[in-house]
């Protein structure tokens, strides 16, 4: 992830849970979008993309999976990826979990730059629009 010609984070995409959708972003890769924020969904670092896809490796943001993550992330619930197919959006989730019946696509993780990450939707919730160009890491 780069922002103002600045790296500030790496995410990991399952490819192994999510071929479809990972495939697409692979495909599109270098692209620029807009950071956008939730307004009722949470600490949610919102990007659109082109991609149309069905949903795949389905979660509902609930206790279950709040608790399935803290046990993988050793007590932290981490900061997980997701898509959303009808908004056609990758998202960020950086903060708690907000509990809704509406499933998304969990579709990978950040790795590097939680703090930057966060800084920079915390950043978006007041002065939103800012480019974001997600890119392919030299190693995938």
């Amino acid at each position: 992830m780069i922002v103002a010609g600045e790296p500030v984070g790496v995410l990991e995409i399952w490819e192994d849970k999510v071929p479809n959708v990972s495939a697409k972003i692979r495909a599109l890769l270098p692209f620029v979008t807009t950071m956008q924020h939730g307004k009722l969904t949470g600490d949610l670092l919102l990007m659109q993309t082109p991609i149309v896809e069905a949903w795949e490796n389905v979660f509902y943001p609930d206790e279950e999976f709040v608790a399935e993550r803290k046990a993988a992330n050793e007590g932290d619930v981490g900061m997980p990826v997701s898509f959303y197919p009808p908004r056609q959006q990758i998202s960020i989730l950086y903060g708690p979990f907000p509990m809704e019946p509406l499933p998304v696509s969990a579709i990978g993780q950040v790795v590097a730059g939680h703090e930057r990450i966060k800084a920079i939707a915390m950043e978006c919730w007041f002065d939103p629009g800012q480019q974001i160009e997600l890119v392919l890491d030299e190693e995938g």
